[in-house]
């Protein structure tokens, strides 16, 4: 039997590893920078503990420190790449990738709904997609939504609105209400 004493830091890891690790992908990372860039979250954390205990919501802490070191490893790409100069470029590109279980994804029904889901979501604008990700699937509110995404909070409940009537226009908007809830 095991009588060590818990880690909160590897207890607050493994709580919260596998949704930064998906919120990293849906932002266009590949696997490896997107666990680099976790690791990078928690080695910070490891030298200074006691972020945990000033942090009013340790989720939304992950989620922003992990957008900030993408956001830093996007931008450092970027000018060893040399590539001209976009007033957009402080925003990263995000996806939605629907996961469904194994078992569940062998019917050809429920592959077919995945892609009508997929489909849906990319004709909402990358943002609508992030916000609408933020809000349905980690269950952030309006004002942790907007600090992430530096935004007001009046413009993020627009964007969201905007993002929800887009997608209320479509013939499939059940399919995706039973997607966002389950």
């Amino acid at each position: 039997m095991n009588n060590q004493p818990v880690n909160p830091i590897d207890t607050l890891y493994r709580t919260y590893v596998h949704d930064l690790f998906s919120y990293a992908l849906n932002l266009g990372f590949d696997r490896e920078t997107s666990k680099d860039a976790i690791h990078d979250v928690f080695f910070k954390i490891c030298q200074r503990e006691e972020i945990v205990d000033k942090a009013q919501n340790i989720q939304f802490y992950l989620l922003r420190s992990l957008k900030n070191r993408l956001l830093d490893i996007y931008k450092q790409r970027r000018e060893t790449a040399e590539l001209p100069a976009d007033p957009s470029a402080d925003e990263m590109p995000f996806t939605i990738h629907v996961t469904i279980e194994d078992q569940i994804i062998q019917t050809e029904e429920i592959e077919q709904t995945r892609q009508k889901v997929e489909q849906l979501l990319h004709t909402l604008t990358d943002r609508q997609r992030e916000i609408i990700y933020l809000r349905y699937n980690l269950d952030l509110d309006y004002d942790e939504i907007a600090e992430l995404m530096k935004i007001t909070v009046p413009a993020c409940r627009k964007l969201t609105h905007k993002a929800i009537s887009k997608l209320k226009k479509s013939p499939y908007s059940a399919v995706l209400l039973l997607f966002l809830i389950g």
